[in-house]
C-alpha cells in the first residue's frame, strides 16, 4: 500500500499528507499520534501512517478505510482501485490460503476482461451484486467476491462465479481451474453442492459474451406538478443475453433544458458499471409528445466510448393500446425471422389517415413524412405505434430532403430489417464531421417486444442468506 501511495505525486507534499493522516483518523475513530513529518521524507511518512492504519482494529475495515480516504483526498482513481484490489486480496488472506491464491492468481488475472463483470451478475441472480469498478478481470472479481456470505444452498459466491467462469477459458485452465474447486468444495463439504451448480451450468447453452448486449434505458415521465419539469428514470442491464437482472439508479427531478447534461452524466455512471468493452444499447423510452428530443447528440461517444453504441427511442404509449399488443408482436416476429416484405422509403405513405390502413397490412417499418414535433409527423407516429408498428424512422427536422430519402435506401437496402438498429449506429459513427449533425438527427423508434422496461421486483428477506 505504501507503494502505491508513493506514486502519487501529491502525497509528495506534506500538506496532503497530513490532510490522509487527520481524515483516516477521523474515519476508523483514533487519534494518530507521533506524526513526524515534518522530519521524515515521504515514503516514511506514508509508511508511518499506513502503519498506524492497520495497527488496531479490523484490518480489512482499515484497508477499505485507506482506499477510500485515499481516493478524496488525490481525486485519483487508478490509486483509489489499487488500493481496493489490495484491500480485497487482504481479506482473502483470511478465507484462503497463500498457496490456493497463488494458484487461482496463476489461472485468472488478466482472464475474461469483457465477460467477467457480466458473469459475476447472471450467475448470482436474483442476489444482487453490485461490482465496483476496480473489478475488472477474473482475479480482481474473485477476491471482490470472497468478501460475501454464502448462498442459501451453502455455496460461496466466488465458487459459483468460478464455475461459470470455466466454459469461457481455454480447455487446459478450465481443467486446472475445476480441479481446484473441486478440492476446495472437499475441504469444505459441498461436493453435493458444487455437482449440482456444475451440472447446472453444462446444461445451459453456452453464451460468449461477446454476443451479449448491454443496456441503458432512460425512462422519462411527466413530472405532475411542472410543466416543464420531468422526472428521469435510468436503468442499465450487463449482458442480457445471460439474464442478468436490471438495476436501477436513483431518480431526477430535471428540466426539459437541463436533460442532455444530465443524460450524458448519468450514461458515464452506467458505462463505469458495465464496462465500456460491450456492445451497449442506449433506449430513450418517451411519451410520444417528447419523441423529437435529440437523444443520439446527447449519447454521441467520446474519445473514452466505445464505437459500437447504438441509440434508439421506445414509445412509452405503445404500453397503453392494448388493442395493438397482438399485431406489434406479430409484426416483430415477422421482421426478425425474415418472413415479411421489407418496406422501401418509397411505400411510406404521403397521407397521415393513410398509415394505419397501410401498416396493419404489411408494414414492419414506417418511415415518418413529417417529424413527430409537427402535427403531420405526430399523427404518423400515433397511427404507426396503434397499429402494432414496431420500427419508426424519421429525421428530425426534415423527412423530406433528398439526403434523409438517400439514407433511408442505404439503410434498408443494405440487409435484413432486424439489424436496422446496428447499421444505423455504424452509418452515424463513420461519416465524416461534415455529416455527423445531420445524421445524428436520424432517429429510430425500435420497439423490441422481448425486451420490456423493467419493473422493481419484491426484496430478498436476510432470513434467506446463509452466513458462513
Amino acid at each position: 500500500m505504501v507503494q502505491v501511495l508513493c506514486t502519487v505525486p501529491l502525497l509528495s507534499e506534506e500538506p496532503a499528507r497530513r490532510a490522509l493522516a487527520r481524515m483516516l483518523a477521523h474515519a476508523l475513530g483514533r487519534t494518530f499520534s507521533g506524526d513526524e513529518s515534518a522530519t521524515q521524507l515521504p515514503e516514511e511518512h506514508l509508511s508511518w501512517i499506513v502503519a498506524r492504519c492497520m495497527e488496531q482494529g479490523e484490518p480489512t475495515e482499515a484497508a477499505d478505510a485507506l482506499a477510500r480516504v485515499a481516493g478524496t483526498v488525490t481525486g485519483d482513481a487508478k490509486v483509489t482501485a489499487q488500493l481496493r484490489l489490495l484491500s480485497d486480496f487482504q481479506l482473502a488472506r483470511a478465507r484462503l490460503g497463500d498457496e490456493d491464491l497463488i494458484v487461482l492468481r496463476r489461472l485468472l488475472h488478466g482472464q475474461a476482461t469483457s465477460e467477467a463483470r457480466t458473469l459475476a451478475r447472471a450467475c448470482l441472480h436474483p442476489f444482487p451484486v453490485h461490482l465496483p469498478p476496480h473489478c475488472t478481470d477474473a482475479w480482481s472479481v474473485v477476491l471482490y467476491l470472497l468478501r460475501r456470505n454464502a448462498l442459501p444452498n451453502g455455496l460461496p459466491p466466488f465458487l459459483v462465479f468460478l464455475e461459470h467462469l470455466a466454459p469461457v477459458l481455454d480447455s487446459s485452465t478450465a481443467q486446472e481451474l475445476q480441479t481446484w474447486a473441486d478440492q476446495y468444495a472437499q475441504s469444505q463439504d459441498l461436493q453435493e453442492q458444487l455437482t449440482a451448480c456444475r451440472s447446472g451450468v453444462t446444461a445451459t447453452p453456452a453464451h460468449r459474451c461477446e454476443s451479449r448486449e448491454s443496456r441503458v434505458m432512460f425512462v422519462l415521465l411527466a413530472d405532475g406538478l411542472g410543466d416543464d419539469y420531468y422526472v428521469l428514470q435510468v436503468w442499465h442491464q450487463d449482458g442480457q443475453a445471460a439474464d442478468a437482472p436490471p438495476v436501477r439508479g436513483s431518480d431526477a427531478r430535471v428540466r426539459r433544458q437541463d436533460l442532455g447534461p444530465l443524460v450524458r452524466e448519468r450514461l458515464q455512471q452506467a458505462m463505469a458499471h458495465i464496462g465500456q468493452s460491450v456492445p451497449l444499447t442506449i433506449e430513450f423510452w418517451l411519451p410520444f409528445t417528447l419523441a423529437n428530443l435529440p437523444v443520439v447528440q446527447w449519447c454521441r461517444p467520446g474519445v473514452e466510448s466505445p464505437a459500437r453504441n447504438r441509440v434508439v427511442v421506445r414509445s412509452l404509449d405503445r404500453l397503453g393500446t392494448p388493442a395493438a399488443q397482438l399485431s406489434w408482436k406479430r409484426l416483430w416476429d415477422q421482421m426478425i425471422t425474415g418472413s415479411l416484405a421489407d418496406r422501401t422509403p418509397h411505400d411510406t405513405p404521403t397521407e397521415p389517415s393513410d398509415v394505419a390502413t397501410d401498416v396493419q397490412s404489411s408494414a414492419a417499418l414506417l418511415v415518418l413524412t413529417a417529424p413527430p414535433d409537427r402535427e403531420e409527423g405526430q399523427q404518423q407516429l400515433l397511427d404507426g405505434i396503434r397499429s402494432g408498428v414496431p420500427a419508426i424512422l424519421w429525421h428530425r427536422s426534415d423527412c423530406t430532403s433528398g439526403s434523409f430519402r438517400q439514407y433511408v435506401r442505404d439503410l434498408i437496402g443494405t440487409g435484413p430489417l432486424a439489424e436496422l438498429p446496428a447499421r444505423l449506429g455504424q452509418l452515424q459513427q463513420s461519416k465524416d464531421s461534415l455529416d455527423s449533425e445531420a445524421l445524428s438527427d436520424l432517429t429510430l423508434l425500435w420497439d423490441d417486444p422481448t425486451r420490456p422496461l423493467p419493473v422493481l421486483k419484491a426484496l430478498t428477506s436476510p432470513d434467506e442468506v446463509v452466513a458462513r
